[in-house]
């Protein structure tokens, strides 16, 4: 494996059927459950059905997978009974195109922000240091008010560290990597009695938290935590306040599925025109 990339294994499938019946089936699919689940499996990188305009009676789906041991963890799972069983209600025949290669280690912005996710219980498995690195980079590169950059990261690894975290914060969820996020009020941009050390501090660590997710390492965002406990144990200076908590690592095998992730508001109810 060379520097940033990664191997990547492409499943196109074409399910061709006879009055809708492909459509249907992939409607099912998706109303069932079945879709979700499988996007939450390990390893599993891409799940998503297409509709060519050109033939009416053939669903495509994309299914793209970390590596071969996931998708043959996948291939072993109930969910292929279920899949299979569908297929034969609606009649479907099946076409398989296989891709195996090597690619750059990205993700498109809008995958990475659909599949970050707040994890809450983490495996032993250490953070690799040249993604830690990658990650405080983006931090490093996040805009604040006027370029103050009023920041201050404070990067929690060793075990003295992270008992001494865990004493003001019950949400460590057993990450064994987490960063401390304060911002500097005197000198962030003031407008008036008010500053933007909370708003620059944020920015920084959604920068970090996406960035994280690009490099497949799970987080979570945490503002549960006692600030005078953390300031004592870890002799923060007076003029850094802790604005939030970024666990960072990799999720354990019984780790459950946010219940909350797809839970949206429609567009409409964010977003008005004038």
């Amino acid at each position: 494996m060379r520097g940033d990339e990664v191997m990547s294994l492409t499943i196109n499938i074409y399910y061709t059927g006879q009055n809708g019946s492909a459509k249907k089936f992939a409607e099912e699919m998706m109303l069932s459950g079945l879709v979700d689940k499988i996007r939450a499996e390990e390893g599993n990188e891409k799940y998503e059905y297409f509709f060519p305009m050109e033939d009416e009676e053939t669903v495509m789906l994309i299914d793209r997978w970390k590596n071969q041991e996931a998708l043959d963890i996948h291939h072993k799972s109930e969910m292929m009974k279920e899949i299979a069983n569908l297929r034969n209600k609606y009649g479907l025949k099946m076409r398989v195109e296989k891709f195996k290669e090597w690619e750059d280690w990205k993700m498109e912005f809008e995958e990475i922000i659909r599949k970050r996710t707040s994890v809450r219980k983490y495996s032993d498995k250490k953070l690799e240091q040249e993604k830690l690195d990658k990650i405080l980079e983006a931090g490093r590169l996040a805009p604040t008010a006027k370029n103050s950059q009023p920041i201050k990261i404070y990067v929690v690894q060793s075990a003295d560290g992270l008992n001494k975290l865990d004493k003001a914060s019950r949400c460590r969820y057993g990450a064994n990597t987490v960063l401390i996020i304060c911002g500097n009020k005197e000198e962030a941009y003031h407008k008036g009695a008010y500053t933007t050390y909370e708003m620059d501090s944020c920015i920084v660590a959604t920068h970090m938290m996406l960035e994280a997710t690009n490099l497949d390492v799970d987080n979570i965002w945490i503002e549960s935590f006692d600030e005078n406990i953390l300031r004592e144990e870890f002799n923060i200076p007076t003029e850094y306040t802790p604005v939030c908590l970024l666990q960072l690592g990799y999720k354990a095998e019984d780790c459950p599925v946010n219940p909350l992730h797809d839970k949206r508001k429609n567009i409409e109810d964010l977003v008005e025109y004038k």
